[in-house]
């Protein structure tokens, strides 16, 4: 990592900055009042409950496991434009959006996995990854709509099944306080991007009895720029504009402390351009039209608790794609491809308070996922169809003892889920030359059906009220995609031929760690793990390569249960509270993430001891928040390692550091002016395909909040 002497010299005139203001600010009560006041005055305050990790509340203290939270008051005041990014502040979050908010999506993976079908993502408790590809679309998650995240580290299998190898990310959004309440907010910003949202709702009867409901809305355009480097570019290459919109509602109705019940509405659109135009207006572009329902019951009765929640996601993707093969004298390809996303369950549980501080939680998930998609050439006849569905049906249970009151805990838990993939298939109707070549290669479609039992075990002693320690073991599993099992098409890699035989991934994680607070304002929390990982999905290629239209001839690959992975990691987080108006947040954490064993149906490389591709080895976040009586300033800093583009470890992109900073003002404890700066230096780094970052990127805001109790 480098920086130069201008940076280096700008960075100490700001920390001597606020390290000489320091005094002066400190002892200012009265001015500092306003520095969360706003987001306040819409949210009910929570007690330091934990809910991710079990499902169910406990105390955070209770859980041995690894765990993380961002507050209300840290996502008002962090210098993002999109909620994925608020995930940095916690260690080991890999955090990839190379093209900053024009990215068409986000990804995040977790303790030195890749790809994020291997973190799981809910929205208030329900799912968000989709059982087609795996991942989500970050960009419908709006951060001035969240109320807190909590992040469970590590295997989660034995509580949420599929996906949850790497951890669990639950983003859990706002529930109105006050009669009536809300906010507006405007922006504009680098790139001719602008936009505004609101919020508006309120709550009947007391804050234990009575409806409550909230209606939000958003919507952002920009210009966007060219990504690829100009030594590179043509007059095909154009800029990457976006338009994207949200509109939700949601109802409730409060009987109880814990007991409630609410409905949730929401429709998301999002259309980006890929920044390449032949001849259509704007070039290629991908859309996600998504529909979203939820239905969550809590209800609290004297030594139970009872939670049922329903969902249904429909994502209707379009994605329309030129291509232009100058070697092919300039042949032209246009299509268009409509896939219906569907994903939908119930899942419950049911936790009993035991005498001798026992408590014991039982539950079944019953969920499914389907795809039913076309490609459809505009230049030539042929039409591409796939479809297959997945469902899932689990029944877990969880045992909580105090060994010793408010010093030794045991907690475990012991899942089983039974997964089916069905009706499969891939057909090329009214095929040219561009695509009777996969003729040659038929896929053999069968109904599949996988079982996993995922068990975990952790002991959590507190020492003190200031030191506690915790050791746990968990498994985590994650079926094949339906992406990967009914679809052949182009990848980056060549390409793919779907293979409905794919087995589970698995994963045992073995970990320690220490929660420590040497003083009362400051924490401090290491810990060390280490993965074996038995039959990750890799692809393969088949010895055969064909030409699919393009400048040049595509290997034929295949993902393939190939490969043992070991991943040795370590990480520690650092919170020291140093004054109402002064924070300081850093972390660091440390992935070596290998393959210790590979098999190949057919002669390729073997890969036995490279790197798992698209993990740093090392990353650093360190955050200061500043307030006083003129402005309140976020700056943080983050250092990303290099990491490998390809598994036999050939290319790699260069680590790259970032600053971003965010400086804002409340007049009157209800207008907020800021301005929000990401990449300060404007320090442009190239991602895995050779594109560009965006680089410096300013974004100035005004909201507007009011509260009638």
């Amino acid at each position: 990592m480098r920086i130069s002497v201008d940076k280096g010299f700008l960075i100490i005139i700001l920390l001597s900055l606020l390290a000489g203001s320091f005094k002066t600010v400190a002892g200012n009560a009265a001015d500092s009042a306003a520095f969360d006041t706003i987001r306040r005055a819409w949210t009910t305050d929570l007690p330091e409950f934990f809910v991710t990790a079990t499902r169910t509340e406990h105390k955070a203290e209770d859980i041995p496991a690894r765990l993380a939270t961002i507050a209300t008051s840290e996502i008002d005041v962090m210098p993002v434009v999109n909620a994925d990014a608020l995930l940095e502040m916690v260690p080991g979050a890999n955090i990839d959006r190379s093209n900053g908010i024009f990215s068409k999506n986000a990804s995040i993976t977790m303790r030195g996995l890749n790809g994020t079908p291997r973190t799981l993502v809910l929205l208030d408790g329900i799912p968000l990854n989709k059982a087609d590809g795996g991942g989500l679309n970050w960009n419908r998650i709006i951060p001035e709509f969240i109320n807190r995240i909590e992040v469970s580290k590590g295997p989660t299998s034995s509580v949420y099944g599929s996906n949850a190898m790497g951890g669990v990310i639950n983003i859990i959004t706002d529930r109105p306080s006050a009669r009536f309440q809300g906010q507006v907010k405007a922006f504009y910003g680098s790139c001719n991007t602008f936009g505004g949202l609101f919020s508006a709702g309120g709550r009947t009867g007391t804050p234990e009895k009575g409806f409550y409901y909230t209606f939000n809305g958003f919507y952002r355009q920009g210009d966007g720029y060219i990504m690829v480097p100009e030594s590179s570019r043509d007059s095909m290459d154009v800029k990457n504009t976006l338009k994207e919109g949200l509109v939700a509602a949601k109802i409730g109705y409060q009987y109880g402390k814990r007991s409630y019940t609410e409905v949730e509405y929401s429709y998301f659109n999002d259309k980006r351009y890929d920044g390449f135009e032949v001849y259509e207006p704007g070039g290629g572009y991908n859309e996600y039209p998504t529909h979203a329902v939820r239905v969550t019951s809590n209800n609290s009765f004297s030594k139970a608790e009872l939670l049922v929640s329903a969902y249904y996601q429909h994502e209707f993707y379009h994605r329309l794609s030129e291509s232009m093969a100058a070697k092919k004298g300039n042949k032209y390809t246009l299509y268009l491809t409509d896939s219906r996303r569907i994903d939908q369950g119930i899942w419950s549980n049911l936790t009993l308070h035991g005498r001798h501080r026992m408590t014991y939680t039982i539950g079944m998930d019953i969920r499914s996922g389907s795809v039913n998609a076309s490609d459809t050439y505009y230049t030539s006849t042929d039409i591409l169809t796939n479809r297959g569905k997945m469902d899932f049906f689990a029944l877990f249970g969880e045992y909580e003892w105090h060994i010793v009151a408010e010093k030794l805990i045991l907690l475990a838990g012991l899942r089983y889920d039974i997964a089916r993939f069905h009706d499969g298939s891939f057909v090329i109707s009214n095929p040219t030359t561009l695509t009777e070549f996969m003729a040659n290669h038929p896929t053999t479609f069968s109904n599949e059906t996988w079982q996993a039992v995922s068990p975990k075990i952790g002991l959590k002693y507190s020492f003190s009220k200031s030191l506690n320690s915790y050791l746990s073991y968990s498994r985590g599993f994650r079926p094949a995609m339906l992406d990967d099992m009914c679809k052949n098409g182009n990848v980056t890699k060549g390409f793919k031929l779907a293979n409905p035989q794919l087995d589970p991934e698995t994963i045992d994680n073995y970990e320690a760690g220490v929660d420590w607070s040497p003083f009362p304002a400051m924490s401090l929390q290491p810990s060390v793990y280490i993965s074996i990982g038995h039959d990750f999905q890799y692809f393969v290629s088949t010895g055969d390569s064909i030409n699919t239209g393009g400048d040049k001839d595509k290997p034929i690959i295949r993902r393939e249960n190939v490969s043992g992975v070991r991943i040795i990691g370590a990480e520690i987080a650092g919170r020291w509270q140093i004054s109402r108006n002064f924070r300081l947040v850093a972390n660091y954490s440390f992935n070596d993430s290998r393959i210790t064993s590979f098999y190949s149906p057919v002669d390729s490389k073997d890969l036995t001891g490279k790197y798992i591709v698209e993990v740093p080895r090392n990353q650093v976040f360190a955050g200061i928040w500043w307030n006083n009586p003129i402005v309140q300033v976020t700056l943080t800093f983050n250092f990303k390692d290099f990491q490998w583009n390809d598994d036999e470890n050939t290319l790699k992109t260069r680590s790259s550091n970032t600053f971003d900073l965010r400086l804002g003002h409340i007049f009157a404890e209800k207008l907020t002016v800021s301005a929000t700066m990401q990449d300060v230096f404007n320090t442009r780094y190239y991602d895995s395909k050779g594109n560009l970052s965006p680089g410096r990127f300013i974004m100035l805001n005004v909201a507007y909040a009011f509260n009638v109790q």
